[in-house]
């Protein structure tokens, strides 16, 4: 279990529950309600708490999804900082507290010994005095005597207290350094924070970069935000700009309609013009206009007159004629419930050729496509894999790849729940192995996924992006299976990245709800 993530994860839970919502929790509720042994007295939990009230910080991160992804990173940064911190303080003192344990294992003889015990009492003052032991209570304690013996130094449940008292005021100590660590280097983080956050408002409004953009070029960075290897990434988002197909896939992808219960209560909101049932006229009163057909028979008067005449003209054309106002032409709000059927949200299963033909172009168009795809899985909190093939399958579960990845930039890495992470690193792209291209191991990974331990998924998105290339399986369990998944809800779709002379026809286009077609010219070097 890695420790630090551990210790790390309540701060975390709130700077992330903060930055994606933009209000600050509860911190009762954080603290005493779900884990009520955790003392309040929390030096890095005030200044998280300090940071968050800040009027700038919280502009910041309501008013912007990147700038807030910044916040989470640096923050972060700060908060794991502090533990190896006060980790590397708790090291120091296993000595001390090792002496705790073995104080315990004493004989009576040994707690007797008034000697042996206010050394010991003078050693823990001298420590901890400022941290609230109090001596002198247990010199009294110790010093109580029964028919002259010292019976209070000889009570295995005083020495117990002293030893309760002796860690209380060395965690006290603890915290006390962590609050001056805190002080002492709060304002030149502070200082650098705005920095890099000034810096990339400016640099994204005169780039004139989208804040989708900024997020996902982010997201694909490693660390601290630094222009060159943001501007590096963000060439390899603005692919989705060449090539519109990326994003019009991606939308396919994360259907969300009717995604909630099993069955969901709509309400259609709306304007209704009905007169009311049993009513005994639709007249329901006086107003002014120019209606002609429904003018008061003083109005009708005035323009049979040949001296009001000209009056009943002005007051037609200034809408000021005195006319009967009718319910049936009142617009009322009106609502209708209804139930409507709801699916639930299937996984998003995206399966990537990475042969020898998808090197080059293709490999930045897909990494382009998966960082997009990623960033939507994110919004609609639905399950993504992803399975690279070739000669070998290698099956990835992108939202814990990107939460591992997150934890790095921090500092932090949770290695029991890495999922082949190991075999994708963002420095390196995606994993292109090499060779050519089999289809049934990808077909048997992605099929287990969608079956799902007996449980098989509905309403799954199933996206190839590949070249099309690949050898049709011969057996037709495949095919059967395939057209299972069809009437379960489950979308086929395809991305066929190739060159501009690429000739061969695509076999596989029955299969799939659609296939969208990338042409690239390839760079001929001589």
């Amino acid at each position: 279990m890695n420790k630090d993530l551990v210790e790390s994860s309540r701060y975390l839970y709130v700077l992330q529950a903060y930055c994606q919502q933009g209000v600050i929790p509860d911190r009762k509720k954080v603290e005493a309600v779900e884990q009520p042994w955790i003392h309040l007295d929390d030096a890095l939990m005030d200044y998280l708490y300090e940071l968050m009230a800040d009027s700038y910080y919280q502009a910041q991160v309501r008013n912007s999804r990147i700038r807030g992804k910044l916040f989470y990173t640096e923050v972060g940064k700060f908060i794991v900082d502090n533990i190896h911190y006060l980790k590397f303080q708790n090291m120091r003192s296993w000595t001390e507290q090792n002496k705790m344990k073995k104080v315990l294992e004493w004989g009576e003889a040994k707690r007797r010994d008034r000697e042996t015990w206010m050394e010991l009492l003078h050693e823990i003052d001298r420590n901890h005095h400022d941290d609230g032991f109090d001596k002198d209570f247990f010199i009294r304690l110790f010093s109580q005597e029964k028919d002259n013996e010292l019976e209070g130094a000889a009570n295995l449940l005083n020495w117990e207290l002293l030893v309760r008292d002796w860690r209380e005021s060395l965690n006290h100590g603890h915290r006390r350094i962590v609050e001056n660590h805190i002080k002492a280097r709060k304002a030149g983080f502070e200082t650098n924070l705005r920095l890099l956050m000034d810096q990339m408002t400016q640099h994204i409004r005169e780039k004139n970069i989208s804040e989708a953009e900024a997020s996902q070029a982010f997201d694909q960075m490693e660390g601290t935000w630094t222009e060159t290897e943001f501007e590096r990434k963000l060439r390899e988002i603005r692919l989705q700009d060449r090539y519109p197909e990326i994003g019009e896939i991606v939308s396919r992808m994360g259907r969300i309609e009717d995604a909630s219960g099993r069955e969901r209560l709509t309400v259609a909101a709306g304007y209704s013009m009905k007169i009311e049932h049993s009513s005994g006229s639709d007249i329901e009163g006086v107003t002014i206009g120019n209606d002609l057909n429904a003018l008061l028979p003083a109005e009708l008067a005035q323009y049979g007159d040949e001296l009001l005449g000209d009056a009943f003209i002005y007051k037609y054309l200034t809408k000021g004629l005195q006319t009967l106002r009718y319910k049936s032409e009142i617009t009322k709000p009106s609502r209708k419930l209804g139930f409507v059927h709801a699916t639930r949200k299937g996984p998003m299963i995206v399966c990537i050729d990475t042969s020898a033909s998808m090197y080059g172009m293709p490999e930045r168009i897909e990494s382009s496509l998966i960082s997009l795809l990623e960033d939507s899985a994110e919004k609609l909190q639905r399950d993504c894999f992803l399975i690279d093939f070739s000669v070998s399958v290698h099956p990835v579960d992108l939202l814990e790849q990107l939460h591992q990845q997150r934890l790095q930039k921090i500092g932090l890495s949770d290695r029991n729940k890495r999922m082949s992470v190991q075999e994708r690193n963002r420095k390196e792209g995606l994993p292109f192995i090499g060779g050519g291209t089999s289809a049934k191991l990808m077909l048997d990974t992605m099929m287990e996924l969608l079956d799902n331990d007996g449980k098989a998924y509905i309403n799954a998105d199933v996206l190839w992006i590949t070249d099309f290339l690949i050898p049709m399986p011969e057996q037709t369990r495949y095919l059967k299976k395939w057209e299972e998944y069809k009437k379960t809800g489950t979308k086929f779709y395809g991305l066929r990245i190739i060159s501009s002379d690429e000739k061969h026809e695509n076999e596989w286009e029955h299969l799939f709800h659609k296939i969208y077609t990338i042409r690239y010219r390839q760079i001929r070097r001589y």
